[in-house]
């Protein structure tokens, strides 16, 4: 019942999106970079308060050379990235970086499960287990892929601090079942940011110090030093401590 809810929801989304833009973009088929942009905006819920993050999207959309913007935006992000495979995401990932100035919260873990796919598009449900004061907090959310390229996979975690969605913006490794073993997700603006990974002792020894040199250098990190955006990086052992579901099999 939940699975076919959250369908539901994802089709009337997406009609939403189409009727503001005019119609998605065909699956398979290239689309400008600003339309990519358009459409991640459309995708972010209203909210009544002021947000950097909104705000530094809508001046990229209304900047006068748009493309050019968009181009350069587009390449800062998605400095690694290749075509993803959406199957390789799903199931279960620790997150272990994190923007804590948004995401007030500990011991986060996602599930991705499919809702159904075909070449190129897919969508599928996202469910968050966090500590929050102690107790456990679950949001649920969606991803949906309309197209092969990057830019084209977009997370909504349900979070309430999340009103847009993420992109993957790097996936790296894959493991003994097929899945990807670490993702970085990030916004146009490169906050908020998250790296999530399988397994956190494979992650610490394969990967962590890469993944670190690859957000320092593109500017990841904190990339508004003003606003307090630096990320955080997570201490797993002691949310295996205090967390009863954060070593639960999916």
């Amino acid at each position: 019942m939940l699975k076919l809810f959250i369908f539901v929801a994802v089709v009337g989304y997406v009609g939403a999106i189409s009727s503001v833009l005019g119609g998605i973009p065909v699956p398979g088929r290239r689309v400008p970079i600003l339309r990519l942009f358009e459409n991640y905006a459309a995708s972010c819920r209203p909210i009544r308060k002021r947000d950097f993050r909104m705000d530094q999207l809508a001046e990229i959309m209304q900047s006068l050379n748009a493309e050019e913007v968009a181009q350069k935006l587009y390449n800062a992000i998605f400095f690694a990235m290749v075509d993803i495979q959406i199957e390789r995401i799903m199931g279960k990932w620790y997150r272990v970086v994190d923007s804590k100035n948004i995401h007030k919260d500990d011991c986060a873990v996602f599930y991705f499960e499919s809702l159904g796919k075909n070449e190129f598009t897919s969508t599928f449900t996202s469910t968050q287990y966090v500590l929050k004061n102690d107790d456990v907090v679950s949001y649920v959310g969606f991803g949906r892929m309309m197209g092969p390229d990057p830019g084209e996979v977009l997370i909504s975690t349900g979070h309430p601090e999340d009103p847009c969605p993420f992109f993957p913006v790097m996936v790296g490794g894959v493991n003994s079942q097929g899945q990807y073993e670490f993702m970085i997700l990030s916004t146009p603006v490169k906050y908020p940011t998250m790296v999530l990974t399988r397994d956190q002792n494979v992650y610490n020894k394969k990967y962590k110090g890469q993944v670190q040199q690859l957000l320092e250098k593109h500017g990841f990190v904190s990339p508004v030093a003003a606003l307090n955006t630096r990320l955080h990086f997570v201490n797993t052992t002691m949310c295996a401590r205090k967390s009863s579901y954060y070593d639960r099999p999916f």
